[in-house]
């Protein structure tokens, strides 16, 4: 015959626990008092801040903000000192697969009398309910979706029974201010049993009811500055067959060593503290109940370095090898294009084309030395190239000075033609052919009826010179006169005026084009050359004054602009934007990575590497028009590099080079013509 219970008061306080509910909808589980000190010091009203290791039971959402791995255990008497009700968690975060989470409850009664058919004691027996919490969460554009799937067991004395597995689904989001007191607000809305557990022993079966949860929490400071933090929480529950009940809860938090915490549910009150010592957490929690005060203990621990600095390790690590893989590409590409140029140079001068295979053979030294190339190879071909060079524009020098020295020889203006003889001399010494014009020029200057005579000749055309303005051609006049009679005071006095008039001429032309820097330097030459002269002394002083003005309206009071909080949805852009241009960067598509890259900058100014490759990628094009001649437009896209980084040396170098080599060419231009 089949033995029976006693002890009813035992079961009573057992099944106390899950309040029964009418007609056939079933009962609650006796787990759904909830579990973990924190969280029922604050009535159980923290669903959607609720520590992360109790969220497989009470919000799987919670369990996307699980920064650390968690382990917590929870433990309480019921009631009698022989019901014990207890809880273990385990949460394990991953970075990019979600979150999951373990949860074990176990309410076991000790001491129970089983007797027989005659009311004879036979021996004490034990009543066990566990239930087992399997919980997955995930973030999925700013919101936090979870799962749980849960069963229990129960078994009492040689009666075992499995439930059904039970499914409940929750979703959640979390706002954070830019504020400095209100700092986050989590909203979080549950759906348990959506499957529903079926629990059977014997000849009862229980099917537990629909429940869903609807959550707030705000967290705020209650001054700008403290390093304390209060909680606001808030729940509405909705069970099946019974009316909505409402939960608040308050926590107060001080520089996250001590926590104070209250609730209330269902007009019962709940008080708990918390306090933490590195990485262990010990709360305590007093929660009224019909049948009493129940003293409620938690431990919980973390480990591990968190979510956040995980991905921000990665991201690190992710940000070192790409750019590792940019600079051996782009210097890769560098080196070809040196290789490049060095080949267009060889066949340059192999055709005849010294000029051509000069500037090739010098831009590929130029590009090699600043990206450690070897430039032994490339030195000695420029060095061959620019002799060879040399040695043709001295004889074209020559026979410049050669023909202008005949000239003026022929026109009977010896002592120019004595002039340009000497210059001839100076690119190919002892040329028989300069000497020789040299000394007829001297020759027939000895012949002249006097030196003096020929010298106020002179005097008199460098007056003329002068009047009519033209200032290029007294400078040539007073240079030979000069080297004919260095000693001579008028000649003397002619130099000076005409140097005076050389610098006026260009300090009035550079003040007309507003180019005040230039006219102010030559003014200071002039008034070296003749000091306390009032005439330089005004114009000087009116050149400072203009200065003075403009860079009074140049000088505009800059204003940093504020930072800015990114929008979930901009932030979003902004990652897909940063990662597509690092994808085109690894296809080799330079200039799509770019167009990314700048849209990153547009949008989240110094957002992540996007500043550094961003100049790196401009260094590269500007090299790469650079090589192929377009030397304007490379000075363009190197400024576009020297905005994001105006220290940047290297292509400050690149800039000023490749000006000087547009000024070259425009000076051989205007020579040519």
């Amino acid at each position: 015959m089949k033995s029976r219970i006693l002890n009813i008061g035992m079961l009573v306080a057992f099944l106390s626990v899950g309040p029964v509910l009418a007609g056939d909808e079933g009962t609650q589980s006796p787990f759904s008092f909830g579990a973990g000190a924190a969280d029922l010091a604050q009535g159980g009203a923290n669903l959607a801040g609720s520590q992360t290791w109790t969220a497989p039971f009470w919000s799987p959402a919670r369990l996307a903000r699980a920064e650390q791995f968690s382990l917590g255990g929870f433990h309480s008497r019921l009631y009698d000192e022989e019901v014990a009700y207890q809880y273990l968690g385990l949460v394990f975060p991953t970075l990019d697969w979600g979150s999951f989470g373990i949860g074990v409850f176990r309410l076991s009664i000790d001491g129970i009398e089983k007797i027989d058919v005659n009311n004879f004691y036979v021996e004490d027996i034990q009543d066990n309910r566990l239930a087992f919490y399997l919980a997955y969460s995930r973030t999925i554009s700013n919101y936090d979706f979870g799962l749980a799937v849960n069963l229990e067991h129960h078994s009492l004395d040689s009666y075992n029974t499995t439930s059904s597995p039970g499914l409940s689904l929750s979703v959640g989001r979390v706002l954070t201010f830019d504020h400095n007191r209100f700092k986050e607000l989590a909203i979080v809305f549950n759906g348990r049993n959506l499957l529903r557990p079926n629990l059977k022993m014997l000849e009862e079966s229980i099917d537990y009811p629909y429940t869903v949860d609807l959550g707030t929490s705000f967290k705020f400071r209650p001054q700008p500055g403290w390093n304390h933090l209060v909680t606001v929480s808030t729940s509405l529950t909705k069970v099946e067959q019974l009316d909505p009940r409402l939960a608040l809860g308050l926590e107060y938090n001080f520089q996250n060593l001590l926590c104070l915490r209250g609730g209330l549910r269902e007009k019962k009150l709940a008080f708990g503290a918390g306090i933490t010592y590195k990485a262990i957490t010990f709360d305590y929690a007093l929660v009224d109940r019909d049948l009493g005060s129940l003293h409620m203990f938690s431990l919980t621990t973390a480990f591990g370095l968190g979510k956040t600095e995980k991905k921000a390790r990665r991201t690190q690590k992710q940000e070192a090898e790409f750019n590792d893989l940019m600079n051996r590409q782009i210097q890769q590409q560098n080196h070809n294009m040196v290789t490049d140029l060095v080949q267009q140079g060889d066949r340059l001068f192999q055709s005849g084309d010294l000029t051509g295979a000069s500037h090739c053979y010098d831009r590929a030294l130029f590009l090699a030395r600043s990206n450690l190339v070897d430039t032994v190879a490339i030195y000695g071909k420029a060095v061959e190239v620019q002799q060879q060079l040399e040695n043709i524009l001295h004889m074209q020098q020559y026979n410049r000075f050669m023909d202008s020295a005949q000239l003026k020889f022929d026109s009977d203006d010896f002592i120019a033609a004595r002039y340009f003889a000497n210059l001839a001399l100076t690119e190919i010494p002892n040329s028989a052919q300069a000497e020789s014009l040299l000394k007829q020029a001297d020759g027939n200057i000895q012949k002249a009826s006097s030196r003096e005579e020929l010298v106020q000749e002179r005097l008199w055309q460098l007056d003329s010179l002068l009047s009519i303005g033209q200032i290029d051609r007294a400078v040539t006049a007073v240079r030979t006169l000069v080297e004919f009679a260095p000693d001579h005071s008028g000649v003397r006095l002619a130099s000076k005026r005409v140097e005076f008039e050389r610098l006026r001429n260009v300090a009035i032309t550079a003040y007309a084009r507003e180019d005040l820097p230039v006219a102010l330097a030559v003014l200071d030459s002039a008034l070296a050359l003749f000091p306390g002269h009032q005439w330089w002394l005004d114009f000087h002083a009116r050149v400072e004054k203009d200065m003075t003005r403009r860079k009074k309206e140049i000088v505009v009071e800059v204003t940093p602009p504020p930072a800015v909080t990114l929008s979930g949805e901009i932030k979003k852009e902004v990652d897909e934007a940063y990662w597509t241009a690092q994808s085109h960067f690894k296809k080799g598509d330079l200039k799509e990575a770019i167009q990314y890259w700048e849209k990153v900058e547009r949008l989240a100014p110094d957002y992540l590497s996007v500043r550094e490759y961003l100049v790196n990628a401009y260094k590269f094009v500007g090299v790469e028009l650079y090589s192929q001649n377009q030397l304007q437009e490379a000075i363009n896209v190197w400024r576009q590099a020297a905005r994001l980084d105006p220290d940047n040396e290297e292509i400050t170098k690149y800039i000023n080079r490749t000006e000087n080599e547009i000024r070259k060419l425009e000076e051989l231009s205007y020579e040519s013509n």
